[in-house]
């Protein structure tokens, strides 16, 4: 029963979000249709590797991960040396969230295959949402040299740098971009970002304002410039920047999280409601979220959604 209310409010969640989705019917009929055909060349012959890794695809499109790592398995048993099989099972295993054993199963893949740049990329990503920057930088290093024309590598270098705050070796790699090529805007924006960090929100304006000149439709900009004005107490033009920022992407929850801070601080709750109550069906709700949404119940004179929300709180905060 504590569970209840929890899973009750995901559930309306995601069935809110789900307004934002079109779905294809016919689209998943085609996949299970491909999963049938995979099923008679299998009962035809139980061998057939082919077949295993059809079916895989198709399951997992269809987000059976289980169903897909068994066919990928049996695939490996019968064909135990092909990297690329490795390199599809890692990628069910990050979108059923293990990372750590997707990262298991790129290794393998790059065990088998040294120079399997693609997996190299794979687990360069894998180690940034897993906060390994030490091991994405020295994945990110190795696609550089094997091709220095690209420029992706060195922007997640740039990107690992400020997450371990080394700020200054993070613009380094933000200008080299900008040398090959000066119309870059997220290596302006990240530029902007790393000099906000240092306190220096003269700069960082500099920079966002030469992102947004190049894109003036380049939401995360306007998001990044919004928190230089919050930094500044400049509600005003921190509430236009963010506002302009979901016309453009109405799904940026940072921003949604910081105008509904914004309005708060200018007592206006009923838009802070608005946004907080959207901002909570698209992550899930921690217990700061609740607090902040109760605080807003309270102004609005709303005592029973107001505990209805702090008792929700607490109750994740005890299944910590």
């Amino acid at each position: 029963m504590k569970l209840l209310n929890i899973l009750f409010f995901i559930c309306i969640s995601i069935r809110l979000s789900a307004q934002f989705d079109q779905i294809d019917t016919s689209k998943y009929a085609s996949y299970r249709l491909s999963i049938r055909i995979a099923n008679n060349r299998i009962q035809a012959d139980s061998n057939n590797a082919e077949a295993y890794i059809q079916r895989g695809y198709y399951r997992n499109l269809l987000r059976d991960f289980d169903g897909a790592l068994q066919d990928i398995d049996k695939y490996i048993s019968l064909r135990p040396t092909e990297a690329s099989t490795y390199k599809s099972r890692a990628k069910v295993n990050y979108e059923k969230g293990d990372l750590e054993q997707a990262i298991r199963d790129i290794n393998k893949a790059i065990e088998l295959k040294p120079d399997y740049y693609e997996a190299i990329n794979d687990r360069s990503t894998l180690y940034y949402k897993t906060g390994n920057y030490e091991a994405c930088k020295a994945d990110l290093l190795v696609l550089l040299k094997h091709n220095p024309s690209d420029l992706s590598p060195l922007l997640y270098l740039g990107y690992c740098e400020t997450k371990l705050e080394n700020f200054e070796k993070a613009i380094s790699h933000f200008k080299t971009i900008l040398s090959k090529d000066s119309l870059y805007k997220e290596a302006w924006n990240s530029i902007g970002n790393c000099y906000f960090r240092l306190g220096d929100n003269a700069k960082a304006l500099q920079a966002i304002n030469k992102a947004i000149r190049i894109d003036p439709r380049y939401a995360e900009a306007y998001e990044k410039r919004a928190q230089v004005k919050i930094s500044e107490h400049d509600g005003t033009g921190a509430l236009e920047d963010l506002t302009t920022a979901l016309s453009y992407n109405p799904f940026l929850t940072t921003s949604l999280n910081n105008r509904t801070l914004v309005y708060i601080a200018a007592k206006r709750y009923p838009e802070a409601l608005g946004d907080i109550n959207l901002l909570l069906q698209l992550v899930y709700p921690t217990p700061e979220l609740l607090k902040t949404r109760a605080g807003i119940y309270k102004e609005l004179g709303e005592t029973k959604l107001m505990e209805e929300d702090l008792k929700l709180a607490e109750e994740i905060e005890n299944l910590k």
